[in-house]
């Protein structure tokens, strides 16, 4: 069975394997960072974000080799049923259509418009059917929508946690496509269709979460308590959301009547933190001030201070470059093409090490400028896309390597690990394989614990470092799993031992116990952070599109 797309990183590198230009995987970028406002808060029933859902129908449209419209298209064909803009209202507004057209085009904004009103039952489908080379060419894109839609839908089994005249709604809808996809000529995907249903038919669902007997309690086996959690904290989203319509429609007509009319000049970012103890407070001076450093990138990560220079060097991983900014405000490209580097850091001589997405490898910037593999492969096979770096004072380099940056079969490890190199180069070892999706990570101020964060179960987990460089333990440090989208990602420590994680919301704060002391509010998605300035006492932080910094009282690890 075919595997696509869940991440936005392996629908970029399918769409450029599969040939299309830099300008429509520019469109599709651009799709999903509107995708991403609207979905991430919400789930499947199987406990699945819906933003990897989209992503995984837009991954099937490029795998028919549709048009970059259609592919955006199906980045949002849910739009007008289930995303919001962050104004909690579902269905068609002037106000939606217009931001969709300026972003997208008016093309991609009738593909979404068109999608939910498409009529897909019995009667409906049969004109469909029988008179298809009839149809104009857009509304045979719509239909494509449709298709990848259902498939998308079965291959998540998201049926086995529906009532069951809602999954049988949607498998017979799934069956309507295996015949539409038989009179287009599309026979590996009706097969795909038809395979996919005869799982979906053939499977056990495992509970019923959407009905109550008598009042009574419903025993939920070990195994479907995820699932079930899931569907509770859907409920109480839908809750929040409907608080928040609320609240803004009050606030809107308290504004209306200039009672207020400050909250449209406020400055949000002079308000950063979301404190959850005296200590957090402490930690910043008064009054807390976030800056924008520099904006108008794809996606910020990986960020690095060299001290020698004054400046911040930072990956923009979709633009495969590296970005200095220096502390005068200066800002040029470093590198072009970095191998759509992501973590960076430096070793004990200040060379720079780079963890390479595409390239799928750790490297070294020599002197003299060149760059020297380090890391390709473990025991004869790719490694998968190294993702985040550190270097022990020893010298011994540690990485993540999750699948992020490449589509699921180019994967050649059996597991998404963390290694440590040698301090000589000469030697890469495993040294952790319990995690889903290793990220960030960091040491404890004298190195005894590495701090490792799991992205796709959003925790942080903290291992016991040996003398020989391994690791044991792995107990839980931080649960950072919440209703609000982000998961943890990269991470820094402090020289009093506090760890900083970006996350939901922005950048978590922790003692050395995992105890949250706050959050540090961002205006955009973290991504990263590091220390930097001369005092080493400014976090700059990655998020999107920009990079921003705050003053912190106590100073972080120099590199």
């Amino acid at each position: 069975m075919h595997s696509y797309a869940q991440t936005n990183i392996q629908l970029f590198n399918q769409l450029r394997h599969g040939g299309y230009s830099n300008t429509e995987v520019s469109l599709v970028r651009d799709a999903y960072e509107l995708a991403m406002d609207l979905f991430t808060g919400r789930y499947q029933p199987s406990g699945k974000p819906f933003i990897a859902h989209v992503v995984g129908t837009a991954s099937i449209l490029a795998s028919l080799r549709l048009s970059a419209q259609v592919v955006a298209a199906g980045l949002l064909h849910n739009v007008y049923e289930q995303g919001d803009f962050g104004n909690g209202r579902n269905g068609f507004s002037k106000a939606k259509r217009e931001k969709i057209r300026r972003v997208l085009g008016s093309e991609v904004e009738e593909y979404v418009a068109r999608f939910p009103v498409l009529p897909w039952y019995p009667q409906a489908i049969q004109p469909i059917r029988d008179n298809f080379e009839k149809l104009t060419l857009r509304d045979r894109n719509v239909v494509f929508l449709r298709l990848a839609d259902a498939l998308e839908h079965l291959l998540d089994l998201d049926l086995l946690y529906y009532r069951d005249p809602i999954g049988r709604g949607y498998v017979n809808n799934a069956k309507f496509a295996v015949e539409i996809a038989k009179r287009l000529g599309l026979s590996p995907l009706a097969a795909e269709l038809k395979e996919v249903i005869r799982e979906t038919e053939s499977a056990e669902r495992p509970v019923e979460i959407s009905e109550r007997r008598n009042g009574s309690f419903v025993l939920i086996p070990k195994s479907c308590r995820k699932q079930f959690s899931v569907a509770l904290r859907q409920i109480s989203i839908w809750g929040v959301h409907r608080s928040h319509r609320v609240f803004r429609r009050t606030l809107t007509a308290i504004a209306r009547n200039r009672a207020i009319g400050w909250i449209k000049d406020r400055k949000l970012r002079s308000f950063p933190l979301r404190r959850k103890s005296e200590e957090f407070q402490r930690l910043f001076p008064r009054p807390a001030r976030m800056e924008r450093v520099a904006t108008g990138f794809q996606f910020t990560e990986g960020p690095v201070w060299i001290a020698e220079e004054k400046s911040l060097l930072f990956s923009d991983i979709p633009a495969n470059q590296i970005w200095r900014v220096t502390s005068a405000g200066s800002v040029m490209v470093f590198r072009q093409p970095s191998g759509h580097s992501n973590g960076l850091t430096r070793d004990k001589e200040g060379r720079l090490i780079v963890c390479e997405h595409s390239n799928r490898r750790l490297t070294r910037t020599e002197k003299d400028g060149r760059i020297k593999p380090l890391a390709e492969r473990f025991k004869d096979k790719k490694l998968n896309s190294p993702n985040d770096v550190i270097v022990k004072s020893n010298g011994a380099i540690y990485f993540t390597d999750p699948s992020y940056g490449i589509e699921l079969r180019e994967q050649e490890q059996p597991v998404q690990g963390v290694y440590r190199l040698s301090p000589d180069g000469q030697e890469i070892s495993l040294v952790a394989d319990d995690l889903a999706r290793p990220n960030g990570l960091a040491f404890s101020p004298d190195e005894k614990k590495l701090y490792i964060d799991d992205s796709e179960r959003r925790h942080i987990r903290v291992y016991e470092v040996q003398k020989d460089g391994s690791l044991s333990g792995g107990s839980l440090f931080h649960d950072m799993n919440i209703s609000t989208p982000g998961s943890p990602d990269g991470m820094k420590v402090d020289v009093e031992g506090r760890v900083y994680c970006t996350g939901a919301g922005g950048v978590w704060v922790f003692d050395d116990t995992g105890k949250h002391l706050g959050t540090i509010v961002t205006p955009e998605k973290p991504s990263n952070c590091a220390w930097g300035d001369n005092d080493w006492r400014t976090l700059y932080i990655t998020a999107v599109t920009s990079v921003y910094k705050i003053r912190v009282n106590s100073a972080g690890i120099k590199l």
